[in-house]
């Protein structure tokens, strides 16, 4: 089974460490998957050479634009 892909950038961390899912590919990638961001939904994000699974999160009261991460990302499989 193939889940989406998100993408994200993976330097864009706000001051708690969240990651912001705001970068103009982020919301291309959301409307083009139909993925509405609510807290608590987990993705993958992927910036193309590596992939990680994150939770969204209401970080510093934001709403639903940053995500925590469940692991470092690893480097995308060749495959």
């Amino acid at each position: 089974m193939s889940h989406a892909r998100i993408f994200a950038d993976f330097a864009n961390a706000a001051a708690d460490g969240c990651l912001r899912l705001d970068a103009r590919s982020t919301l291309q990638d959301l409307r083009r998957t139909g993925v509405l961001l609510r807290p608590g939904l987990v993705l993958w994000l992927c910036d193309g050479e590596r992939i990680a699974l994150a939770q969204v999160a209401d970080c510093e009261g934001h709403g639903a634009r940053h995500a925590r991460l469940l692991a470092a990302p690893v480097a995308v499989d060749g495959g």
